[in-house]
């Protein structure tokens, strides 16, 4: 890889436990049979659907749907995001990411490129994020206009930071979204949600930390 100025980061799959690892929690506390919902690369024997949005080719927010569809079959009028937020994320950051972002900042810029954190976090979550320390800016597609992994949202998190693309890293759990950001001109890199011990050794490994 080249040298690398900024660490840009997205946050719903990488920082947090992803929805797929608290959906025996959702399922207990709302009624749902267990394995009601899916579990997306958790699955051993793999999962099709998952498959097709980490590769891109199947939309992400249609996926969740049909995920809030299938919940409603059980629990009528249960909206997934309503229901996860419910069950709280504040503190529930992986404390092996959360290490990693603390030791980053002696070496390297760092910021957040994320798709509608809102679902999940909660109107006006940026005003009182507990991570938000860490970054220097945080860019959602709510205020940018476009998700990833359009070319145009990594362009635009390039030029709000100042940077330039060849000297941004980008992490990121779904394929679709790291391949997008190389054909932008950035290096990448894709955090493995199932081992995130591992993702973050790479990452130290790669960023000499």
């Amino acid at each position: 890889m080249s040298e690398i100025d900024v660490v840009l980061w997205d946050i719903g799959q990488v920082l947090y436990q992803s929805p797929f690892e608290r959906f025996g929690e959702l399922e207990e506390r709302t009624g749902m049979p267990e394995g009601t919902l899916p579990r997306g690369p958790f699955v051993p024997e793999g999962d099709a659907e998952y498959d097709r949005v980490d590769s891109g080719e199947r939309d992400e927010p249609e996926y969740w749907r049909d995920i809030e569809a299938l919940a409603r079959e059980t629990v009528p009028g249960l909206h997934l995001y309503d229901a996860l937020r419910e069950l709280g994320w504040e503190g529930k950051g992986r404390p092996v990411v959360v290490g990693l972002l603390a030791d980053i900042p002696s070496r390297y810029r760092q910021a957040v490129l994320t798709n509608d954190a809102t679902k999940f976090l909660g109107e006006g979550w940026k005003a009182s994020w507990e991570y938000a320390h860490y970054f220097e800016r945080i860019v959602d597609s709510l205020d940018i206009g476009v998700r990833k992994p359009d070319p145009a949202s990594y362009a635009a998190a390039v030029d709000l930071l100042g940077a330039e693309a060849s000297r941004v890293l980008f992490v990121d759990d779904l394929t679709a979204n790291v391949e997008g950001a190389r054909a932008a001109g950035l290096q990448a890199f894709r955090f493995d949600t199932t081992d995130p011990a591992a993702s973050v050794a790479g990452l130290r490994a790669l960023l000499g930390l």
